[in-house]
């Protein structure tokens, strides 16, 4: 496989990535944000002095060197002295949570909650190629994917490490919502896709970063999930839909309280009907991935 034509790596990149390439240029970027640290204040600066003090480095004709190898995209000279750039925050930041390392333990977990495709409540938490996962153990299905960065995994239990999974999905979607990519924070496109599985159709969105190519695929029931009448219809039966994990949420539309129809696939159009107790809402989706209540031939209010 050849490498993508469609993005070209020009020389600014290149250079800007191996100028990181030396401890001592590292050194300069912790120093300067541990006196962010001790400061309380963003964007604090370090005379050359102070900096040059603060770094193991034998001469300061070498520091020197290193410094202006950061200068500009990773460090930014001002007036008042030196700070980090937005960029430099990120690679400290990539340091200390241990971004470049891989997650090589963790228990694995029995979770609550039924597979979207058997519909067997035997879900199970587990690492699996570097990535965290949600998977049946009675039919195979994977139903949950996602980045298992060392970070997540530091002065948690097995426990902790599955809630702060949940909680952290959720809040991905929370920027997807609003046509922002978790990763990078540049626009997204949202497209609706259909994964077979054993027999099973379940209708995705599918949301790609138009930057950084990071993509996110959710089921579409998500969409409705968050709408503000639904998040109030379930929260007056005692249910706060952020505290529930996703792959606790799928018991949701096994056991009917979310019913999805498909309209139409072309133009796309789905219709939703969602029943707690003695209550029930209806909802349209259009091509746009715009969720509307009521049904697709009523006059609708969209959100």
């Amino acid at each position: 496989m050849g490498v993508d034509q469609s993005y070209e790596i020009e020389q600014e990149v290149v250079d800007a990535i191996s100028s990181l390439g030396n401890a001592h240029r590292l050194e300069i970027l912790l120093a300067l944000d541990k006196v962010d640290q001790e400061h309380q204040k963003p964007w604090h600066t370090m005379s050359f002095t102070e900096l040059y003090n603060a770094v193991n480095v034998d001469s300061s004709s070498q520091f020197s060197y290193h410094l202006d190898r950061l200068d500009g995209q990773f460090v930014r000279e001002t007036p008042d002295g030196y700070r980090l750039t937005y960029s430099g925050h990120k690679i400290v930041r990539a340091i200390l949570s241990d971004l470049y390392e891989s997650t090589s333990t963790f228990d694995d977990r029995d979770v609550a909650g039924v597979c979207l495709s058997c519909e067997e409540a035997s879900l199970l938490a587990t690492l699996d190629a570097e990535q965290f996962r949600i998977r049946c153990t009675s039919c195979e299905a994977i139903l949950v994917t996602d980045f298992f960065p060392q970070s997540q995994t530091r002065g948690r239990t097995s426990a902790e490490i599955i809630e702060s999974f949940g909680y952290r999905i959720w809040s991905m979607y929370v920027q997807l919502r609003g046509g922002i990519c978790p990763e990078c924070f540049g626009p997204i496109d949202t497209d609706v896709d259909v994964y077979e599985y054993d027999g099973k159709s379940i209708y995705l969105h599918v949301n790609s970063c138009r930057e950084c190519r990071h993509r996110i695929s959710l089921p579409i029931e998500v969409a409705v999930a968050f709408h503000p009448a639904v998040r109030y219809l379930f929260w007056k039966h005692d249910i706060s839909l952020l505290d529930v994990p996703l792959w606790e949420f799928f018991e949701y539309l096994t056991a009917g309280v979310i019913v999805t129809d498909i309209v139409s696939d072309d133009p796309f159009v789905a219709s939703f009907e969602i029943t707690l107790a003695d209550e029930s809402l209806s909802f349209t989706m259009d091509d746009t991935t715009t969720v509307s209540l009521g049904q697709p031939d009523d006059t609708i209010s969209t959100t």
